[in-house]
């Protein structure tokens, strides 16, 4: 270890956010010292209550050592393909948020374009069909992506649904070796602003070169100046937030989204049990506010919603919570802190976190919730798929293009005008290529068992 390395980490927080991050630094710097601080649990915090994933959790999955097929077999996750969208827009057909690829190029020609304009000619069904996950998903069934190109049922994502309890449980036995404290007290800060030691209630002092602040949105590393919070209100709408658990056996591969009178609903549907994330205006819940915070200061790191609260829209609290370790990891500085690395973190962190505020205000502009002046980026990427059907590229875009075409065309947003370059495949012939498809993704699904038999004999070994 050289002279400058970071030698220990002290992680305040043993939720979901605390415990991924422990396990990331442990295994990934065996010679650094891990401990843990607990803390106790913020109501508020998105990303330790919400069952829903993005497909980037597999790889955050392998950078811990944890296995899929242990944590399907020991009832803590499920498989997730996507989201239902019910009444949203308002009065529009119910639409299916898959993940991956849906359809096929025609040579460069991106198949989007050539859906919309097989679409306006009758000629089409919707968007979501062409997408194996969806189809799957809609059809209450599951498999995992065929290894075989001619597959129809290969180049799709998938996800998993976490059971949070249980899934912060088996991080906990995955951290059991390091060092635990006694609770949260307080925060010791040197004379040039640093932190110099955590207190625990016990009466002790924990010491470190960097600390990671996994306590929720009350952030509690964090210097009391509410300036340096960036608020998200004009854009990610509800601020009251209760989350029910209601008797269910009905597991299934999508999540489901819905516009209510006061607000939204966002439900995970697991074997036991359907969670249910509800955000309105009303004071019945949980107070929320979400927005963001410089994540890096000097030697503390915020990570999950100490960083970045944002609404339980898919999974996205979770993503940015274990995308932010990871890109921690990868950034890592060494014990002189040095601006030029934390201020490339900031940077990373902020582009990220910004497109993804983007995609969730997409979905509540398109639900009649908002009001305001659209966010530039957003505004930017409407009017780009608005005027010629592609979309502008975004440094630190959290995933690929599919994801946002599949919200743009779900959310009954088309381009004024037919893509040019889709001149040159014939239309007759690009309408029999996609009901090709259409039928050869229909008869390959009806060959797929339905999830919860698919689950059962999983879960039996």
């Amino acid at each position: 270890m050289s002279a400058r390395a970071i030698r220990s980490v002290c992680v305040v927080g043993d939720g979901i956010v605390g415990l991924s991050a422990a396990a990331a630094f442990a295994r990934a710097l065996p010679q650094v010292e891990v401990s843990i601080v607990p803390a106790a649990p913020d109501p508020a915090a998105v990303a330790e209550i919400q069952c829903a994933t993005w497909p980037s959790i597999h790889r955050f999955h392998a950078a811990i050592g944890l296995d899929e097929r242990e944590l399907i077999c020991d009832g803590i996750a499920t498989h997730l393909l996507g989201a239902r969208f019910v009444n949203w827009p308002q009065e529009q057909q119910d639409w299916v948020h898959g993940f991956g690829e849906h359809g096929l190029k025609a040579g460069d020609i991106p198949f989007h374009t050539l859906w919309h304009r097989a679409f306006q000619a009758g000629a089409a069904a919707p968007y979501w069909r062409y997408g194996a996950a969806a189809l799957l998903g809609a059809a209450g069934r599951f498999v995992h992506p065929s290894p075989d190109p001619a597959s129809p049922l290969g180049g799709f994502l998938y996800a998993l649904r976490i059971d949070p309890p249980r899934y912060r449980a088996r991080l906990d036995t995955l951290t059991a070796l390091l060092p635990r404290h006694a609770p949260f007290a307080s925060v010791e800060r040197g004379e040039d602003g640093a932190i110099a030691a955590v207190g625990t209630a016990d009466g002790g002092r924990v010491t470190a070169d960097l600390y990671l602040d996994c306590s929720g949105p009350h952030a509690l590393l964090r210097s009391r100046d509410e300036a340096e919070f960036e608020p998200w209100d004009s854009w990610l709408p509800g601020r009251s937030m209760a989350v029910r658990d209601v008797p269910g056996d009905a597991v299934d591969p999508l999540d489901r989204a819905e516009t209510t009178a006061t607000g939204w609903r966002w439900q995970s549907p697991l074997a036991e049990r359907t969670r249910s994330i509800e955000l309105s205006d009303d004071t019945g819940g949980v107070a929320v506010r979400f927005g963001r915070r410089t994540p890096w200061i000097g030697n503390m790191l915020a990570i999950g919603d100490a960083a970045t609260a944002i609404d339980p829209l898919f999974g996205s609290a979770l993503h940015l919570a274990q995308d932010a370790i990871l890109l921690a990891l990868d950034l890592l500085p060494g014990r002189d802190f040095g601006h030029a690395e934390i201020a490339e973190y900031n940077r990373r962190s902020r582009a990220v976190s910004t497109r993804m505020r983007d995609f969730h205000a997409l979905h509540h502009r398109r639900a009649g919730k908002l009001t305001a002046p659209l966010p530039e980026g957003l505004a930017r990427t409407l009017e780009q798929f608005k005027r010629r059907g592609r979309l502008p590229p975004f440094e630190g875009e959290p995933f690929e293009t599919d994801a946002w075409l599949a919200s743009l065309i779900g959310l009954s947003l088309t381009p004024d005008a037919i893509d040019p370059l889709s001149a040159s495949v014939d239309p007759a012939r690009a309408a029999h290529a996609m009901d090709a498809l259409a039928t050869r993704l229909a008869q390959a699904t009806e060959h797929v068992p339905p999830y919860p038999q698919l689950l059962t004999r999983l879960r039996a070994g």
